[in-house]
């Protein structure tokens, strides 16, 4: 009877992929093969029904603007709310058109001349960096076109998707010769290796961690916890940060990467206190890019320890 049991449930689930998968790839091919304009209508007309009917993320990403001191009052963060669902409505059209539409050597560079020197090959001979970025603009460009537009190989950590068909479709369009995903389960060796090997690497640290990965920082000057991995890193390798964001430009797939100063930090010998330090400066530079224009930020995240997630006894 159990057995019986798990294998309707297998079933259930297997089922419940391919439901999920079916709509979605017929959505990817209707996208591909309509102009970019009508994809983008399409596209804001399906997210501001997903706005109406989704209230769970609606609430909660009104709630994080008014958090975070974006919104003054719950008004205004409504509005900026509804922004914030269509620019990531647009997000969903350029992962299916990137391939088609986006030209790499459009994408301009902008920010810390000093880190754009480091990171970006601009005079040859550049040294690898640890990329830190977040769930902005276009995120699931960084990668891939950071590595083609500098010829510069790279690894990226990626959290495996909840559907494992959408994951490989999508994946297909991130990968190629010069830029690979790890998974983020275990990644921490794999990263280890490849800046061993000169590569850079690319992490989104912009989630909430659990007490076992992350440390507390502040973040929007409120109390978050963030994944560790990269000051870890950074403190064992000496290879430096930059932070940097995918930015949206315009309804033409016209994007920028946006650069924060050059991080190197000296370590004091005591561990601990080195890694929070890392992890606060790398957690503020993603603020300052943010801030700059911060509807094209994912503000549905569940991010603050003292907002959504039963204050600080959470993982």
């Amino acid at each position: 009877m159990g057995n019986r049991k798990n294998k309707r449930s297998a079933s259930k689930t297997k089922l419940r992929i391919w439901a999920e998968f079916i709509p979605f790839l017929i959505l990817c091919k209707v996208i591909r093969v309509i102009p970019l304009g009508v994809a983008y209508f399409i596209s804001r007309q399906l997210f501001r029904g997903l706005y109406l009917i989704d209230c769970r993320h609606r609430v909660r990403t009104i709630e994080h603007l008014m958090h975070a001191g974006i919104a003054e009052n719950r008004k205004q963060a409504t509005a900026l709310a509804k922004e914030a669902y269509l620019n990531f409505s647009m997000l969903l059209v350029e992962i299916f058109k990137m391939n088609q539409l986006i030209e790499i050597e459009k994408i301009a560079v902008k920010g810390s001349p000093a880190a754009i020197r480091e990171a970006c090959n601009t005079e040859g001979g550049n040294t690898n960096v640890i990329v830190i970025t977040a769930h902005y603009g276009n995120w699931e460009l960084a990668g891939s076109i950071w590595a083609e537009k500098f010829k510069i190989p790279m690894v990226s950590v990626m959290r495996p998707f909840a559907n494992p068909l959408i994951g490989k479709n999508i994946l297909g369009s991130r990968e190629s010769d010069i830029h690979q995903s790890v998974p983020k389960e275990g990644g921490i060796r794999g990263l280890m290796r490849a800046l061993k090997e000169g590569k850079t690497i690319a992490i989104l640290a912009d989630q909430h961690a659990n007490r076992k990965e992350g440390v507390e920082t502040v973040f929007f000057g409120q109390p978050c916890r963030t994944h560790s991995s990269p000051a870890l890193l950074h403190l064992k390798t000496g290879v430096p940060i930059i932070p940097m964001l995918t930015r949206r430009v315009d309804r033409h797939l016209n994007f920028e990467f946006v650069i924060g100063d050059l991080i190197r930090y000296t370590p004091t010998g005591d561990k601990e206190k080195d890694v929070q330090a890392v992890t606060q400066m790398f957690t503020t530079a993603l603020e300052k890019l943010i801030r700059e224009k911060p509807m094209q930020w994912m503000w549905a995240h569940r991010r603050w320890l003292n907002l959504n997630r039963g204050a600080y006894n959470s993982d």
